[in-house]
């Protein structure tokens, strides 16, 4: 059962992008499920942290790529230290796993998918949260994506593992008791019966039913520069970055709103404020307006703060500065123990401050918009509350750090999932991939190739109105979850064995 366990969490990242396997999740959770029948607690935790480091060490083990490629860790460091990364992950299955065999009345199955999603909203926000590979993703191209306008990534995450474990009953129950009994019937009919209820109302829910157009489709334009990783940030560098910019910029047509990727240039706004007022201003004269992510630094009484941004500096007016910060990539904890350890880090940019979470959103071309800088777009609950006063979403990113590794194409999936929950459309901007434009249902309407310069070209339109789940957040879904973990709770927990 220790290897299948593991078999079947290396094979939750393949139902994720590029691979897209959705159907191979269900199965991960089935077997999953089945591992820890008939297991004492700690032998159940043991499985639980197989389970989570086939699907950790796999799913995420693009992280050596930054690394190792541009951090300069060497490789017999970097792969010990993401495996590390992997096995503290490993512990939230493993906790899963160990509480169902603790306090679970056999077969467990509504206290499986009630504690999953529980540990999953902790994973979420603990020492910042990491909200990576959340199973209701990988379904974002299936009916259940109806279900996120209703209750987010959190409900359609719900029906995933209720799925999953429904076809783990079917899969193994009867095997184990030897037929049909009253006893498995019902087993099998509690977890089934919610999957059912969940995939029926994901169908016939319409993710746009919930907000309106608020003005006629308007332009959009997307520049992807395309600068390799280990020469953008170097002093050399500047001046043939503005150019590639300018000149790309200087191909889209008038009346377009233009998105730059974060930190499209690599010096600070005091610095380029000329060349970018420059661009701005040319945009505006033409009808259109400019965005763009760049990094600032701000004096305060007590020191020199400086801040991962996006500002517009043309046909509209905010300056947005980044919220949640990636551990060692933006901030080091402990930095003061930290720097100068291994290259990792000292990364450029490594001391971003964190911004005040009340900000504005920008307001471009006569437009509300809400922006969200690269790892941030995967907190489902601060999306939604800025998405209240806002007509479409954007989100640049630079996601180059991660090389050809599966790494962007997973960060590109979860983002979409932001559209449907706020009924918005997302425009996403990056340096090498993946540029995009998604609509409110999810859908993908227009990309660029990874790896390639160029102007993504397309259209969006301004909406308006809230969802339920940007009413009601995450907590009626985080409810739901308790409850089921309650009824499916024994009232004495067996001896350990």
């Amino acid at each position: 059962m220790r290897l299948f366990a593991l078999l079947a969490g290396l094979v939750y990242p393949l139902a994720f992008s590029p691979f897209g396997l959705w159907p191979l999740m269900l199965l991960s959770i089935a077997v999953a499920w089945r591992t820890l029948q008939g297991a004492s607690s700690r032998e159940a935790s043991l499985r639980g942290w197989l389970y989570g480091v086939g699907l950790f060490g796999y799913g995420v083990s693009w992280v050596h790529v930054s690394m190792h490629d541009y951090g300069d860790t060497p490789m017999w460091l970097a792969v010990p230290m993401t495996g590390l990364f992997a096995a503290f992950l490993a512990l939230f299955p493993a906790l899963l796993f160990g509480l169902c065999a603790r306090f679970g009345r056999a077969p467990a199955t509504l206290l499986f998918a009630g504690l999953w999603l529980l540990l999953d909203a902790l994973r979420g926000w603990l020492l910042t949260g990491f909200p990576w590979l959340y199973a209701g993703y990988a379904m974002i191209d299936t009916p259940l994506r109806g279900l996120a306008p209703l209750g987010g990534i959190w409900l359609v995450t719900l029906a995933t593992v209720l799925t999953g474990v429904a076809l783990g009953t079917l899969l193994f129950w009867q095997r184990e008791d030897r037929g049909w009994r009253p006893t498995g019937l019902r087993v099998m009919a509690a977890p089934a019966l919610l999957a059912l209820v969940a995939w029926g109302a994901g169908t016939v829910t319409e993710p746009g039913r919930f907000v309106t157009e608020a003005a006629a489709p308007a332009r959009v334009a997307l520049p992807q520069g395309n600068i390799p990783q280990d020469l953008r940030w170097q002093m050399t560098m500047r001046n043939a970055t503005r150019d590639i910019y300018a000149d790309l910029t200087a191909t889209i047509p008038a009346d377009h709103l233009v998105i730059w990727p974060e930190s499209a240039l690599t010096e600070f706004y005091d610095t380029a404020e000329d060349f970018l007022t420059t661009q701005g201003t040319q945009l505006a004269q033409r009808g259109g307006a400019l965005i763009t992510g760049i990094p600032r630094r701000e004096p305060t009484p007590l020191r020199l703060e400086y801040f991962n941004s996006i500002a517009v500096v043309g046909g509209g007016e905010g300056v947005y500065h980044k919220q949640k910060l990636v551990p060692f990539g933006e901030y080091v904890p402990l930095q003061s123990l930290l720097r100068g350890l291994i290259p990792f880090f000292d990364l450029p940019m490594s001391s971003f401050t964190r911004g005040h979470p009340d900000q504005p959103n920008l307001l471009a071309m006569g437009q509300a918009v809400s922006p969200f800088i690269c790892y941030e777009i995967l907190y489902p609950e601060l999306v939604a509350r800025r998405a209240h006063n806002s007509n479409v979403l954007i989100t640049v990113s630079n996601d180059a750090w991660f090389g050809t590794s599966a790494g962007p194409h997973q960060h590109f999936q979860m983002a979409r999932l932001r559209a449907v929950e706020t009924g918005r459309w997302l425009l996403r901007g990056t340096n090498n991939g993946i540029t995009a434009i998604v609509d409110p249902d999810g859908q993908v309407t227009a990309q660029l190739p990874q790896f390639e310069r160029g102007v993504l070209l397309g259209e969006y339109v301004p909406m308006t109105g809230t969802t339920p789940y940007m009413r009601l957040g995450g907590w009626p879904v985080w409810l739901l979850g308790a409850l089921l973990c309650l009824s499916g709770r024994r009232r004495k927990p067996l001896p350990e064995v």
